[in-house]
């Protein structure tokens, strides 16, 4: 054999070789260090304050506001504007402590309101509007006694779109007021009069169409909801709120409404429901509880039906009428947290290693295991720590919260850059961030390690991987 030839040979065996060891040296690391993985993850059966979802207290009594993470404010228009054409944001920051709830990273649901039943005569529109327009009824009725105005005045629907139009703005230099509840018409603002007394009617389907058109226009960053599922509230993509949670009869009926469709009959007119299917995949759902029952009753004897009603209707929130005091630290209060809103939750992780590519990828299977989404698009990010517990390396993750409503799944894949300081320890971080604090602050609902509004769901300490028990 030539000199040449044999060199050859021996080159090649060599390169071959030399390949082979790298081939074995990229499957074989990855193994001796046990840097990759594959895991599966456990559902939490937790309660979780996670934010925008859960009991809503009123915004003005600080003592039973500083549970949960949502506050309730409602707006008279005489509040508002007592003045025509001035409207008091200071008064309607202090009544309510906005500046303490925002500091705490709260968020509100909002309703805006121009008759409120109360127990002495009173009118809750201005003195000046009154005046203007005087074609409405005082009225003493079971429900109460307050001023009904007539909504299709044309004065009054003008000056109720200025006055709305500067509540929104306000109201939309932030992401605080996330919630906004139709409002305006009817008692308590709930789009219905007690006309059989001698309350002036609702107005036309037309007028409510003006009405509902002027809150879509005035409240660009929350999320609107209508007390029944008229058919501006369908066509305008808006949630629904039922403020008789609790009783049977009503919620029974509120959701045949939406199934079924229908009328609000008034006098010589009608106002029509128009049908919506699962209205919360897209839409949020809140209410309170009813003021028929005791809560008492609610959240003990009647526990089971009332977690069915909730279920059935896939509410997000409830209150302002929701649980305090000793009754929120009850067994039944805390069942009901574990049924409103979204409980979003990693199932499975894989982890593989690509030298070729110096990166790691990390899979992870996205559920949520709640009643709803979220309705708002926060970012969710993964965090890479070193050995050391130092922040390595961050990227977002490609999950829309928003889309992930209840039953499905979703996977999601990061390409990580690979650091040789991982070879030591790594440790993988979930963190889903509020736009308005710009910090992490949803918890997953799974076995994890939760600090500072992180999900840490897994570490490598240099020779095994770990998960972690719910905390």
């Amino acid at each position: 054999m030539a000199n040449g030839t044999r060199v050859k040979i021996i080159t090649g065996v060599v390169i071959l070789l030399a390949a082979a060891f790298v081939l074995l040296a990229f499957y074989m690391i990855p193994r001796i260090y046990n840097l990759s993985a594959s895991v599966d993850f456990t559902a939490g059966d937790g309660v979780y304050e996670n934010p925008l979802m859960g009991y809503v207290n009123w915004a003005r009594h600080p003592e039973e506001a500083q549970t949960g993470q949502l506050v309730y404010i409602d707006v008279t228009w005489a509040e508002w504007e007592p003045r025509e054409g001035h409207f008091d944001i200071k008064g309607l920051e202090e009544r309510n402590h906005i500046k303490r709830w925002k500091d705490e990273g709260k968020h509100a649901v909002l309703r805006f309101v121009c008759d409120m039943p109360g127990s002495e005569k009173h009118m809750d529109i201005p003195q000046w509007l009154y005046e203007k327009t005087a074609d409405g009824i005082f009225y003493d009725t079971d429900y109460g006694k307050g001023y009904a105005p007539v909504y299709d005045n044309p004065e009054f629907l003008e000056a109720h779109g200025k006055a709305l139009a500067a509540l929104g703005s306000y109201c939309s230099q932030d992401t605080f007021v996330s919630y906004v509840q139709l409002g305006s018409l009817g008692h308590w603002g709930e789009w219905h009069t007690k006309y059989e007394d001698g309350v002036p009617p609702m107005p036309d389907a037309e007028v409510c169409w003006k009405y509902a058109g002027q809150y879509a226009d005035s409240f660009i960053h929350a999320r609107l909801l209508m007390r029944r599922n008229y058919v501006m509230a369908v066509d305008g993509g808006m949630g629904l709120y039922n403020d008789m949670t609790g009783l049977p009869g009503d919620t029974l009926e509120w959701l045949d409404w939406q199934e079924n469709g229908g009328a609000y009959e008034t006098p010589g007119r009608q106002i029509p429901y128009a049908p919506v299917k699962a209205v919360w995949n897209n839409a949020p759902v809140g209410g309170e509880f009813t003021g028929e029952l005791p809560l008492e009753q609610m959240l003990g004897e009647d526990l089971e039906q009332t977690l069915s009603l909730i279920d059935r209707s896939h509410m997000t929130f409830i209150g302002p009428r929701a649980p305090e005091g000793e009754m929120l630290a009850s067994d039944g209060a805390a069942e009901i947290l574990k049924h409103l809103g979204y409980r979003y939750r990693i199932s499975h992780m894989d982890i593989k290693m690509d030298y070729f590519r110096q990166s790691f990828k990390v899979e992870l299977v996205w559920k949520n295991d709640g009643a709803a989404p979220i309705y708002f698009e926060w970012p969710v990010m993964m965090y890479i720590y070193d050995a050391e517990g130092n922040r390595r390396y961050w990227e977002g993750v490609d999950v829309d919260l928003t889309q992930l409503t209840p039953g499905k799944t979703v996977t999601t894949v990061n390409d990580i850059p690979f650091n040789d300081l991982f070879r030591k320890g790594y440790t993988i971080g979930i963190g889903i961030l509020d736009p308005q604090t710009e910090e992490p602050g949803i918890e997953l609902a799974m076995n994890k390690r939760y600090q500072d509004g992180i999900n840490i769901i897994y570490s490598y300490d240099g020779n095994a991987g770990t998960v972690f028990g719910e905390e």
